[in-house]
């Protein structure tokens, strides 16, 4: 039978012990001012559980109880043994950023995350654009960085075109592209190639020879035009990329779209 929380309070920071799978700590000046002018609230209490060594393990509130071990507070908390995921209790908290949560799961053992985040780090992405291209998408799609709260994120069998997009991205941080991994310039890359039209040894070259005709913009589909102003440069023939890119990227989501309303009308079937 489940005991009911109670609240306690007390001074002794040696009870405490963080949970191994929380995010890490960081600044947080909004609390710590908070704390300062207020004090430790016992509405604000901290939920901890049991863990058979004398130690309490914090599951909710570290940044509380470290903020008020460097203000010498006093410290309220609860005693709750649930057996409930870590994440269940953050999954729903904005407090909680998908970086957190891939630190954390990486931290768990996660594999497939870790890969992302060795990928993200390597080649100086946003994790946003690193799980959707690990995943098997382009770097514009948004479904797979959700995947990485709920940990269900895997990794694609087919990694081509990631390293494809890499590759491009990585050769233009090397000639100085300043925005070479923002989100929207790596999104436009990942779009061109998938169009056969896109020779990403002819855009190296360009952007060698004329690096300063290729200019930042806010969103994928205005690097489009950018990345294909440069492209069609000094060309005999030029070719409609943006246009191509935007038309691919099309087809690939209706694609999508029926197989995910074929897979849910089977689900509820």
């Amino acid at each position: 039978m489940r005991t009911k929380p109670e609240l306690k309070c007390t001074k002794d920071y040696s009870l405490f012990e963080l949970h191994e799978l929380n995010r890490p700590l960081h600044e947080d000046p909004v609390l710590f001012a908070s704390m300062k002018k207020h004090g430790f609230l016992p509405s604000c209490a901290i939920q901890v559980a049991t863990n058979g060594n004398g130690k309490l393990k914090v599951i909710r509130g570290h940044h509380r109880l470290d903020t008020a071990k460097r203000l010498g507070l006093l410290v309220w908390y609860i005693v709750d043994n649930a057996a409930t995921d870590l994440y269940e209790h953050e999954g729903c908290r904005t407090a909680w950023t998908k970086a957190d949560f891939a630190v954390s799961r990486a931290a768990a053992g996660d594999k497939d995350i870790q890969a992302i985040l060795d990928f993200q780090r390597k080649h100086g992405l946003t994790l946003g654009a690193a799980a959707s291209l690990l995943g098997g998408e382009s770097a514009g799609s948004s479904n797979k960085v959700q995947t990485i709260a709920s940990g269900t994120f895997r990794l694609a069998k087919d990694l081509s075109h990631a390293k494809r997009v890499v590759d491009v991205t990585d050769r233009c941080r090397t000639l100085g592209v300043e925005f070479a991994t923002a989100t929207a310039f790596v999104s436009a890359i990942s779009m061109l190639l998938y169009i056969p039209e896109f020779d990403p040894a002819v855009f190296i070259h360009r952007v060698t020879l004329n690096k300063a005709k290729l200019n930042r913009r806010s969103t994928a589909t205005d690097f489009l035009d950018e990345i294909e102003a440069l492209y069609n440069y000094t060309a005999k023939k030029p070719l409609p990329l943006a246009f191509k890119a935007r038309e691919a990227s099309k087809q690939r989501k209706a694609c999508i779209r029926p197989s995910r309303a074929t897979s849910a009308a089977a689900s509820a079937a």
